[in-house]
């Protein structure tokens, strides 16, 4: 089974995205946005209708993306599968985290969302978890019930939410595939300023939850780099930046991730047009660490 990720896609900024050609010619069985699919020109929304608006104007226009429209539409006509979540670009801005009295704004952003990539729900919930294979997908939703570090740092159900932290747990205890990809919007460990490391309490508890699991890894985007670690005991594989330019040299990035589940082995091909940033390497099932 072939699973593509990428993540950080800025139609306002990056017309041409190469990238969803390459990725079309993988012929994947599932294609996973781990979120900035479109990007928000405004942080600071205060009104929903205008949040929406913005949003759906946005996910239009990346729709309407030539590369990205024959993409799905090859992924539908083979019967492949979209799995999808979103970030903090297209939820409702850079790192912010919703305060009280702006749940008007969440909902807003969380239906703009489903309106544009129909997710399969749980529920009102947009997290869910999908059996391809020798692997269960779980996309979790680390936006909607997220709350600012300073407050919840040391709340275990931060980043999720009491009832999806319950649910993750049944998941987890009752998934009998070989692997277990759980797919993250924000990064694990901490690569940036908005990672699960930032709430250490909710990070221990999904530590210790996986690092028990054999096949269990984390896949997850944001920052704008592809990478992979293990030193936390969990495998995290980091695949971000498919169609954004480099701060420094106005040059396009191209990265994404091809996971391949295999009867004995998973294999992780990160691509880049940036040396450093491709990887190539198997995780054996019956030796479950990083080469």
């Amino acid at each position: 089974m072939k699973l593509v990720a990428a993540s950080c896609a800025d139609i306002s900024r990056v017309e041409e995205q190469p990238a969803w050609a390459e990725i079309q010619a993988e012929r994947p069985d599932i294609l996973l946005l781990l979120g900035d699919t479109v990007y928000l020109a405004r942080d600071d929304h205060v009104d929903a209708r205008a949040l929406a608006d913005e949003l759906r104007s946005l996910y239009e226009r990346q729709f309407a993306q030539p590369g990205f429209a024959a993409l799905l539409a090859d992924l539908r006509a083979r019967g492949g599968e979209l799995l999808a979540i979103y970030d903090d670009h297209d939820f409702l801005g850079d790192n912010r985290c919703a305060e009280a009295g702006e749940e008007g704004l969440r909902a807003a952003a969380r239906a703009e969302f489903v309106r544009a990539l129909a997710p399969r729900t749980t529920g009102a919930e947009v997290y869910g978890v999908r059996r391809c294979g020798p692997v269960d997908v779980v996309v979790l939703d680390t936006r909607f019930h997220r709350r600012p570090p300073p407050v919840s740092s040391a709340d275990p159900d931060a980043i999720l939410g009491a009832a999806q932290w319950r649910w993750f747990e049944g998941v987890v205890a009752t998934s009998r595939a070989d692997y277990l990809a759980v797919a993250s919007s924000t990064t694990l460990h901490r690569y940036g300023d908005s990672s699960w490391e930032d709430f250490p309490a909710a990070f221990d508890r999904m530590v210790a939850l996986l690092s028990r699991r054999p096949g269990a890894l984390v896949i997850a985007g944001d920052v704008h780099r592809n990478t992979a670690y293990d030193e936390s005991g969990v495998i995290e594989v980091v695949t971000s930046g498919v169609a954004q330019r480099s701060a420094r040299f106005g040059a396009l990035r191209r990265n994404y991730g091809v996971f391949t589940f295999g009867p004995e082995a998973l294999r992780v091909e990160l691509r880049s047009r940036k040396v450093g940033s491709r990887f190539d390497f198997r995780i054996p099932l019956a030796d479950w660490t990083l080469p």
